[in-house]
């Protein structure tokens, strides 16, 4: 009977600890970061939320229609470290450089961002030798 509770009790705690790693995931798992992708949209959703901050666009379509995107960047503290969490407004139009999903989606992780007024924010790079990714 010992051996039985023992050896469950041992199971959960493999189990639990476990998780913390299954629970993450490398950034190149889900994004082709060695490829960029571009678009110019309109911000209709700015998340700061847990584990990673969101921003949702509408594309005008060349045929007419919209396409929805979603672009996800680090988490929130590294915005609110940095007062970038007042910068981006729904309504704006955005340029929106990327590293697209490896499932082709409508979503990416965010590299920069360029606003109406030329300001241009790089959110991502590969190379920290070459912090603005060209």
């Amino acid at each position: 009977m010992k051996r039985s509770i023992l050896f469950l009790a041992v199971i959960a705690a493999l189990a639990l600890a476990a998780k913390p790693i299954v629970a993450h995931h490398a950034l190149q798992a889900e994004f082709d970061t060695a490829k960029r992708g571009a678009f110019t949209g309109v911000l209709t959703k700015f998340a700061l939320i847990n584990p990673h901050v969101r921003w949702y666009f509408d594309v005008a379509k060349p045929g007419g229609g919209v396409d929805k995107w979603e672009v996800i960047g680090a988490g929130p503290q590294a915005l609110r470290d940095n007062g970038m969490t007042r910068i981006f407004k729904t309504g704006e139009t955005l340029k929106v450089t990327y590293a697209p999903a490896r499932d082709g989606s409508n979503l990416g992780r965010v590299v920069t961002f360029t606003f109406p007024d030329g300001r241009v924010i790089t959110l991502y790079h590969e190379d920290p030798n070459n912090p603005n990714d060209r």
